[in-house]
């Protein structure tokens, strides 16, 4: 009967994405050489079984977590389209413009309204300046984005 040989190849948990080997978050088994070397740069942890059952309870607490945030924000996404900014710009005698909607005054709204975002979050290039109808773009995370609608008259002092 042949002798089976023992496998030299060790579990790690890679903390970094390694080419050749794998991406961040991955188990991975290599050859304790290497696991060593990664080890020592802080790239990757290696684990054995007791570590194993610990890093699967922690995906399972991980994935309900991502549930309940991706609950949250279809929520916030709910609340945020389902309002509606109206802004008055301040517009002098002869034209000139006083006042203008930045992202400072929509996180401002949307906080009146219990819904909190950063400033970030707020897709505006330039602040608005100028009368009409505006479609605000908010990031929300996990690759989310709800649209705001922002009406913008005229006031004159």
């Amino acid at each position: 009967m042949a002798k089976r040989k023992k496998d030299k190849r060790v579990p790690i948990l890679l903390l970094e994405d390694i080419a050749r080997t794998g991406n961040r978050g991955e188990i991975k088994k290599v050859k304790i050489g290497h696991a060593l070397f990664l080890a020592r740069k802080k790239q990757a942890l290696i684990i054995n079984p007791k570590k194993l059952k610990d890093l699967s309870i922690l995906e399972k607490l991980k994935s309900k977590k991502i549930e309940k945030k991706v609950k949250m924000i279809e929520e916030k996404k709910k609340a945020i389209e389902s309002l509606v900014f109206q802004f008055n710009l301040k517009i002098g005698k002869h034209g000139e413009v006083y006042d203008s909607l930045t992202k400072e005054k929509i996180k401002q709204f949307l906080h009146n309204h219990n819904i909190d975002v950063t400033k970030d979050a707020i897709n505006l290039e330039m602040p608005i300046k100028e009368k009409g109808n505006y479609e605000i773009e908010i990031n929300l995370g996990l690759g989310e984005k709800a649209i705001l609608k922002v009406i913008v008259d005229e006031e004159k002092v």
